[in-house]
Parts: structure tokens; C-alpha cells; sequence
């Protein structure tokens, strides 16, 4: 909550003296602490986290929070969804022993319905059962008002000064601390457990002192406060929780290399380390290289104050690097009013400051700055690269397997493996398929060590070549040598220089699709670097092989997710963007029509409909595109849509459901007319578990079922008694749609 007030050399030799007398003060680590192994495999299934402090702008504290008069179940819901739109994924909450001790049964209703709301917005909460800051003497019932311009002028410490200094006090609090971690210590919406905040805290600043109607003596506080955090420990590890305990160490660092009592004992029992950082990025780098001899998770639960030079853009790309989980002070500018800084304590403010000191939102809900809410969302879409271990890859299935299931055709399949996005399949009309899509160099190192790359960003491992693939039967696999790159496509030629002076690591090329013409191979794909820009080219014969032509010349201009569809009359249709379409010229020398927007009907203003296709099917255009199914980038499940239409031109129909985890896929049939979707490995954590998927609320993170390479999912697709088309996975894993799918769907 604020920096450690630095105590003078005479008390911290006194604190010194009086717990070296203590006889559970140098305690061997706890036999029940989690091994370094089970911690880092408990985080390495966790995306990057980032969140906030929480306290609703309602409350100007913790007991107003929690109690039954003031708990704002309908403000939480506001707050925690607008935190989830912004990418975060988890929040800091503290717990009062008061409000549970004043209603036990309805406090635990109130925990339990703040849960039900945070996990329907993908919030693990990590919850804080003590705090040593501010107030040393808590008074459930109603709280009092804010005084104007002070930060956090109504917080209050848990448990106060007259529980904290008598150790039998201290021990009635068992109950509490068992009871609350009890009852969630099996909760999958619950991330954490941090025991105590800040426990030592003087509080000098505001309550500190040392008189009767203030707080303790700061080495009187620091002793009982290792009394009750030792106890804490104690009995949080009888209940033994499915979750990690921590007790933060905060302050100036001192603790990186020479420990007080206190500091020593957090360090030395909690399962993951956290700390308080509101440092530069120079100094919070400082401490994150620092914490690493630990070999442990690493938790910033404290960090982000404006006027300290601790800014997110500062320090939160450092944390993201690092795999250390953020958490800043603050989220809604309310009643807390810690948008103050804390010197407002002792110094007059008469109108709101500039910077704020805390909190990313104003009470209305727009971002105080937006820049910092679009670096918290790109961030918190980027998966980490510094797991553990390397997470082991899956083979894909055996050829008996795969056999059988093209002709059961009733669940998925997975195909062939290495590293692919928005896998393509079409028939060769030779006989048997081609395969191609956004991949990496065949050179490239990444594979290995950091499998599950999402190819975006700037740890990007795609490379600049479309890879092209030939199999007769699904199962074998043949490379087809000098497919495509970038080097054939019109802009190496008509912009050289753009391509001299990029770095070839940096060159991209993304999205391949390859389409029969009926004497050649029209290749289509998207690229942002050298040349930001998409190619439409030709194979000079029936293989889809180099050299290449480039009918349009510069004339196919940027168009993302570029695809073909040739209609009933023969006529070509270029399909890109979300969504549109234009009539080519029958030599693809140059559009035939002006550009025609369309797209499904109904609201899709929060729905995406990216990498979108045409096909027709039973007389019927179908426009199929794509989206999260929680209409938030990078969080649910990249789940494959369509729309229905008489013209292609529209006007379509509203979305429809095809298939969770079907995202950029693409619809195919075989020779026996069955119908299958391409589908591939995007998510910010590796493959779940298939097992009751299907109930499964997945908003936390990008998630996904698919294996790293391609799979192969079998389709129903029929019209219906009202005539309407049917386009539907069977296999139920992919044909349910979840939980986290905020559309509805007609069933």
C-alpha cells in the first residue's frame, strides 16, 4: 500500500535483539511448503497473469465490501467486467476477519456470489486474509465517509491493534483463517492465498506512533506480527489448500540479500514469491533479477504509483518478460480515492492530481489513460516464454486410428504435427490433398524451444514461406519442394528496396490459402512485414510450385485474410477483411467490381468475423468467418461461425455456430462426401484436457483443445425440414458450444 517507513538503526537492532529470543522466530522451512518443482508446474498452467488491488469504487474499505448493507454485487459485476475487456485476468482481494465474524454464514454468501461474478468474467481472485496497513482499529457496521482529497482515508488493518498485540486473541483467529480457506481451498476460481499484507507496517505516515490511541512501537509490531503470520502459516497448512500461500515482502529491498526476522520468514515458507515494488524500472529489475535465486513463481502483488516513476508503461513489459504475475494498486477511482497520492496524508489537495498516483478507471468506467489500457490488453494477449519446462508435444494419432475415423466420421482427428496456424486443405484434382498454412522456416529454432508460439506479436516465429504438403489418403505427408514465398509475390519486385532493408527474420507471411483454377494454382496470403500488403499469384502449371505470376501487379493491395471462391458461372470472387467481396477479372489481371461489404446479420458489434471464406453449399452462399467466443481478443475459445445467404452479396443471415475451437478453419469434403474443418493449436496456455470440455468455462485465457499441428474435425452438414442449412461439428467436444460463448445460439 506504501513504501516501508525505514526505521532509525537503534530500533532495528532492538527488533533484532527482541525476536532473537523467540524460539519459533528462525524456523526451518515448513515440511509442507510446495517443492520448487510443484510450484513452477502449478504456474506453468497459467497464462501471464495481470490484475489489479481491488475494492470496489462503492467501498471505502474492506468491511464495506464484505458487509451485507453495502456489499455492491451489481458495481463488482461492472467493475470485473470492464477489468476482463482490458485483458486483465485476476484481482487482489482482501478479506476482514470482522466481516466474517459478524455473519459468518452470510459473509461466505457474499465471497461466494463476488466469485460467481470474477469467474463469469475470467477473474481468479487471489485473496488476502490479514492486512497491517492503516487503521489499527477496525469497527464492523458503517464505516465512515472519505475525507475529501485523502488516499485510502478509511482503510482499515485486519485484525486491528487490540487482537494483533495479544497472542490468546491472536489465536481465535484460527477459526476464521481455517473456516475461509476451507471452504475454497479445492475452488478452481480461487488463484492464491497471501496470508498477510504488509504486516510489519508502521504507519508512519498516518497512524503511526506508539501511544495508546495509535499503533504499536514499530519493533513491538514487527515481533507480534511475525507471531500471528507464523500462526497463520501454521494453520492454512493443516487445511493444506489446492492453492499456493504467499507473504509478501515489501519496502526497501534490503530483503534481496540481508532478510529481517520477518522478511526471512516469508521468504523462506511461502509456496510462490511476492513482493512489493513501487520502484523505477530500473530498481523493479533490480529486485526481479534478485528474487530469481529462489527458483519460484514470482507474484508483484503491489506495484504501479505515477508520481514514483512506477508507470505501467515502465514496468509492466519488465514483468511480462519475466513472467512475474502483476498486480497494481488500484482499478476504480471511488471512495478509496487512491488516485491521491500518499502524502495527501500530510499535505493539502484541494482538487483531483495530475498524474494520478493509483487506478486505471475513472467511476464511469473510461480508462484514465488509454495508452495504458491498450499496453495491459496487448500484454495480457502474449503468452509468456519462460515456463519451467518445455512443455512436451503431442504425436499425432496412429494411422489405424485416423483409418477408422475417416470412415466413422463422429470425432476428431489429429493429422499431422508441426508447428502451423489457419490450416488449409483442399483436394488435388489429381486425386488426394494439399495442405498449407502460416508456418515457420523448416530452420527455424523455435519449434523446440518454445512449441506453442502464437505467431503474433514480436516473438513471432512465423516465417516468410507458404509450406505446402501433399497426401493422398490424410495421414502421409510429403513436402512439396519450392512452393512460395515472398520472393515471388509482386512486392520484392516492385518495392526491393523495402525488402534490403528488413531483416528477413522479420519478413512474414501469413494466411496461404491455394485454389484450382482448372489449369493452375491461384496462391492468396496476407503479409505485414516487408511490405504490409497481400499477393495473388498463379503456378505456371498444375503443381502449385514456382515460378510464380503476379496478375494483379500492386493492384491486390492490402487485404487481410485474402481468400478465392469461384461461383456456380465460373466467375472468381475475392473474399478479405470482415468482410469483403469483389468480382475478379476472368485473367485475375484486375477486379471486375467495385468492393461489396458484407457480413452477418444482427449485432456484430462485439463479435469477430475474421479470416472469412465463401463456399456454396446445397444451393445456398455461405460465409463462413471467425471470432473469440467471448468477443474479447485472446480470451475463451477461437470458435468457427457462418452465415447463409441466396446472393452472394447478401443480404446473410445472422452468425451461426459451427464448432468451438474450429477458429480460421477451413471446410473440406472427401471423396465419400463427408464433410471435415481444419483446426490447429491458438491459445496462451498448451492443450487442455478434452475430458467434460464441454461444460467448461474457459473465459480465463485463449484456450484450446487442439494439439499443435493440424486436426481434422468431422461435419454435419444438411438442410433441415425448414430448409434451412445445418453446418454443425459432431464430434461433441467441438460441436457444444461453452460456457464462455456469449452469443446464443438457436438450438
Amino acid at each position: 500500500m506504501r513504501n516501508k517507513i525505514f526505521l532509525n538503526l537503534s530500533i532495528i537492532l532492538l527488533a533484532a535483539l527482541f525476536c532473537g529470543g523467540c524460539s519459533n522466530t528462525e524456523q526451518p522451512e515448513s515440511p509442507e511448503r510446495w517443492s520448487v518443482e510443484k510450484a513452477n508446474s502449478w504456474y506453468d498452467q497459467y497464462p501471464f497473469l495481470v490484475g489489479g488491488n481491488y475494492v470496489p469504487a462503492s467501498a471505502i474499505n474492506q468491511l464495506e465490501m464484505w458487509q451485507e448493507e453495502t456489499f455492491d454485487a451489481e458495481r463488482i459485476d461492472f467493475e470485473l467486467r470492464r477489468a476482463s475487456e482490458i485483458g486483465m485476468n485476476t484481482m487482489r482481494v482482501f478479506l476482514h476477519d470482522l466481516a466474517w465474524k459478524q455473519d459468518k454464514e452470510g459473509f461466505f454468501s457474499r465471497v461466494d456470489q463476488f466469485l460467481s461474478i470474477a469467474d463469469k468474467h475470467g477473474i481468479k481472485p487471489m485473496f488476502v486474509l490479514f492486512d497491517g496497513v492503516w487503521n489499527p482499529y477496525p469497527k464492523a457496521g458503517k464505516q465512515p465517509e472519505p475525507v475529501p482529497h485523502v488516499h485510502n482515508s478509511g482503510w482499515v488493518q485486519s485484525p486491528g491493534r487490540d487482537i494483533l498485540q495479544d497472542s490468546k486473541k491472536q489465536d481465535e483467529l484460527k477459526e476464521y483463517v481455517q473456516a475461509v480457506i476451507s471452504r475454497y481451498k479445492n475452488d478452481e476460481r480461487v488463484l492464491i492465498w497471501d496470508l498477510f499484507n504488509e504486516p510489519d507496517n508502521s504507519n508512519a505516515g498516518n497512524f503511526g506512533g506508539g501511544s495508546t490511541e495509535q499503533e504499536m512501537f514499530p519493533e513491538e509490531k514487527l515481533q507480534r506480527a511475525l507471531e500471528l503470520l507464523q500462526k497463520t502459516f501454521s494453520w492454512a497448512r493443516e487445511v493444506n489448500p489446492s492453492q499456493p500461500l504467499t507473504a509478501g515482502v515489501w519496502g526497501n529491498p534490503t530483503w534481496l540479500d540481508e532478510p529481517d526476522a520477518i522478511e526471512k520468514f516469508s521468504l523462506e515458507n511461502s509456496d510462490v514469491i511476492s513482493f512489493h515494488s513501487y520502484e523505477n524500472p530500473e530498481a523493479t529489475k533490480k529486485i526481479v533479477d534478485g528474487l530469481r535465486k529462489y527458483n519460484r513463481p514470482l507474484f508483484c502483488t503491489e506495484y504501479m504509483a505515477r508520481g514514483n516513476n512506477s508507470t505501467f508503461q515502465g514496468i509492466l513489459p519488465i514483468f511480462h518478460k519475466n513472467r512475474v504475475a502483476a498486480y497494481n494498486w488500484g482499478l476504480f477511482a471511488g471512495k478509496s480515492q487512491t488516485l491521491y497520492p500518499w502524502d495527501s496524508w500530510t499535505k493539502e489537495y484541494t482538487a483531483e492530481p495530475e498524474p494520478w498516483f493509483h487506478d486505471v478507471f475513472r467511476e464511469d468506467g473510461t480508462p484514465y489513460d488509454n495508452s495504458e489500457v491498450r499496453l495491459i490488453k496487448s500484454l495480457s494477449g502474449v503468452p509468456v516464454t519462460v515456463l519451467s519446462k518445455v512443455p512436451e508435444v503431442a504425436k499425432p494419432d496412429s494411422r489405424e486410428t485416423i483409418e477408422a475415423g475417416l470412415v466413422t466420421h463422429d470425432k476428431a482427428l489429429f493429422i499431422k504435427d508441426g508447428w502451423i496456424r489457419d490450416p488449409f486443405i483442399t483436394a488435388n484434382p489429381q486425386g488426394g490433398f494439399y495442405l498449407t498454412g502460416t508456418t515457420p522456416l523448416n530452420d527455424s529454432d523455435w519449434v523446440d524451444s518454445d512449441p506453442y508460439n502464437i505467431g503474433l506479436g514480436d516473438h513471432s516465429c512465423v516465417g516468410w514461406k507458404a509450406h505446402i504438403w501433399r497426401s493422398e489418403n490424410l495421414i502421409d505427408w510429403e513436402a512439396v519442394e519450392d512452393a512460395f514465398d515472398l520472393k515471388y509475390g509482386i512486392w520484392a519486385k516492385t518495392e526491393p528496396e523495402r525488402f534490403e532493408n528488413t531483416d528477413s527474420a522479420d519478413w512474414l507471411l501469413w494466411a496461404p490459402e491455394i485454389h484450382w483454377t482448372g489449369k493452375r494454382w491461384a496462391l492468396v496470403h496476407t503479409s505485414p512485414y516487408p511490405v504490409n500488403a497481400a499477393n495473388l499469384s498463379l503456378s505456371a502449371g498444375a503443381e502449385p510450385v514456382g515460378p510464380w505470376e503476379n496478375p494483379m501487379g500492386e493492384k491486390i493491395g492490402r487485404r487481410h485474410d485474402p481468400s478465392l471462391f469461384k461461383d456456380d458461372d465460373g466467375s472468381w470472387w475475392l473474399v478479405w477483411g470482415a468482410t469483403q467481396i469483389a468480382k475478379l477479372k476472368p485473367d485475375f489481371s484486375d477486379f471486375a467490381t467495385e468492393p461489396v461489404t458484407i457480413g452477418p446479420g444482427g449485432d456484430m458489434t462485439k463479435m469477430g468475423h475474421e479470416g472469412c471464406l465463401i463456399m456454396k453449399i446445397e444451393g445456398k452462399y455461405v460465409l463462413f468467418g471467425t471470432g473469440w467466443s467471448t468477443g474479447i481478443g485472446r480470451r475463451g475459445t477461437y470458435n468457427l461461425y457462418y452465415a447463409t445467404a441466396d446472393k452472394i452479396t447478401g443480404p446473410y443471415s445472422e452468425r451461426k455456430f459451427v464448432g468451438r475451437f474450429l477458429g480460421h478453419g477451413t471446410p473440406f469434403k472427401t471423396k465419400d462426401g463427408n464433410w471435415w474443418c481444419t483446426a490447429f493449436y491458438n491459445g496462451n496456455v498448451p492443450p487442455l484436457d478434452k475430458e467434460g470440455i464441454e461444460n467448461e468455462n474457459l473465459i480465463f485465457t485463449a484456450a484450446s483443445v487442439n494439439q499443435r499441428g493440424t486436426t481434422i474435425v468431422p461435419l454435419d452438414v444438411f438442410t433441415n425440414n425448414s430448409g434451412e442449412l445445418i453446418i454443425r461439428a459432431k464430434d461433441s467436444v467441438y460441436g457444444t458450444p461453452g460456457p464462455d460463448e456469449v452469443q446464443k445460439f438457436e438450438e
